[in-house]
């Protein structure tokens, strides 16, 4: 179960990221330049009005109107759950087998928050830690647990976190906050909170209010050209919610989608169903294992760049057999990587180094560390008068603006917004020389 888990966590939870940087394709023998975010006038037009439009109506369907909202909001138990005056209590639930050292991300966020002098005078503090190994029964059993403890909220770093799990917290009022891939942090659900908003919003068969265009900004590699994309993903309802979300955003550039049964999936199957097809970019989507199985062949054969959006591991390269295997590719990433060494990186090494964390930091901690912080922004915001209740109506009915207020950070969101669209951020990195090497720097979405 764990195994399935896995690809089905990494299938997902790279929707987003992906979208946000497939525009930076190259070909796979020269490094791009390192470029900045290109101004309103460098996207090209033809993709600039096809994206830009103002989505279709979800009232009544995706997103619940205002007023059932206030009714959701006056149905929520007045609570002092998981808060006393000195602290605010949470829990930790991690696939350990994936998310390893999550909780030394969240333990040094909170270190320097509690060092400052908590939240309202409040020290957050970590009840307990569990882990699920990836297996949504114990996933379900840890939160099942947690609710019957003085726990507030919950770092929910699981590739267990199927809807049952997701839908427990949340008939339990029991806010989670962790990476957007899971179904629970997108409507209708508005108990889950993910750093980067919704990633997984066409599998929760939603639709976003605002379209993800932040990988446009990327067509600057191109010099102002809109690349051509093929997709190779998997032929189930992940590789469906995945080319779904490819075709909205890149219309008929997306010149090219290959699906295939995952048993049946291999390098050659694909480079023969792409035979003949001029394009620039060849983006997989296929799970880790199968990408760290097929990559290496492809990169050799495909005359564009090869993109996937799950090995972006720091730490994977030191496999030597998995390095050789990514060489010469290139990865997106949602997670501000280490390798760009921009504030958002010094500012989690210093606080490592204050708990005595390690120097090299796993995208896990990256994971804790700004789910955490997404968690005290809010209660920075309710201030003194929290409860479950005050919590809820500032979080999702009020809203706030997230900001990580540092460089190369998570982008800023609404909260109220957080649970229907993705906050778009990405990056793009090649693995060369065994190492992952930045080829355009974690970004924004370009605003109006």
């Amino acid at each position: 179960m764990a195994t399935n888990n896995l690809s089905w966590k990494y299938h997902y939870g790279s929707t987003l990221l992906i979208f946000a940087c497939l525009l930076s394709a190259c070909g796979r023998a020269d490094l791009p330049t390192l470029v900045t975010a290109p101004t309103e006038t460098e996207i090209p037009q033809s993709l600039k009005e096809e994206n830009t439009e103002e989505p279709e109506s979800t009232d009544g369907t995706a997103v619940e109107s205002q007023d059932e909202q206030n009714e959701q909001y006056e149905n929520i138990i007045e609570s002092n759950r998981g808060i006393s005056d000195s602290q605010i209590t949470i829990a930790i639930v991690k696939s350990g087998n994936v998310f390893e050292d999550v909780e030394l991300g969240v333990e040094a966020l909170l270190d320097g928050v509690n060092n400052d002098g908590g939240v309202a005078s409040r020290r957050i503090e970590i009840l307990e830690i569990i882990d699920d190994n990836g297996e949504e029964e114990l996933s379900l059993s840890a939160v099942q647990k947690i609710a019957d403890e003085d726990v507030f909220a919950v770092i929910l770093a699981s590739v267990g976190a199927s809807p049952e799990v997701t839908d427990f917290l949340s008939d339990n009022q029991i806010p989670f906050f962790g990476w957007g891939f899971a179904e629970g942090f997108c409507e209708p659900n508005k108990w889950g909170f993910g750093f980067n908003g919704c990633v997984n919003v066409y599998s929760s068969g939603t639709t976003a209010s605002i379209p993800d265009t932040s990988s446009l900004r990327l067509t600057s590699i191109f010099y102002g050209r809109a690349p051509k994309i093929i997709v190779a993903t998997t032929n189930d309802a992940a590789g469906g919610a995945f080319v779904a979300l490819a075709e909205s955003v890149w219309g008929e550039n997306l010149v090219k989608v290959v699906q295939i049964d995952k048993e049946d999936l291999d390098s050659q199957r694909i480079l023969d169903d792409i035979n003949g097809t001029d394009a620039d970019v060849l983006w997989l989507s296929v799970g880790l294992d199968k990408t760290i199985e097929i990559k290496r062949s492809l990169v050799n054969q495909f005359p564009g760049m090869v993109v996937d959006d799950v090995t972006y591991l720091p730490g994977i390269l030191q496999t030597y057999d998995v390095s050789s295997q990514l060489e010469g590719g290139y990865v997106f990433s949602q997670f501000p990587p280490q390798e760009e060494y921009r504030a958002a990186t010094t500012r989690i090494m210093t606080d490592l180094a204050n708990i005595g964390g390690p120097l090299i930091y796993s995208q896990a901690i990256s994971l804790g560390y700004w789910s955490a912080d997404l968690l005290v922004s809010i209660l920075n915001t309710v201030g003194e008068d929290l409860t479950v209740r005050s919590f809820f109506r500032t979080a999702n009915i009020e809203g706030t603006l997230y900001e990580s207020g540092v460089s190369g950070g998570p982008c800023p969101f609404q909260t109220s917004l957080g649970h229907q669209d993705p906050s778009g951020g990405a990056a793009l990195l090649q693995v060369r020389g065994g190492v992952f090497r930045p080829v355009v720097n974690f970004s924004c979405p370009l605003k109006d």
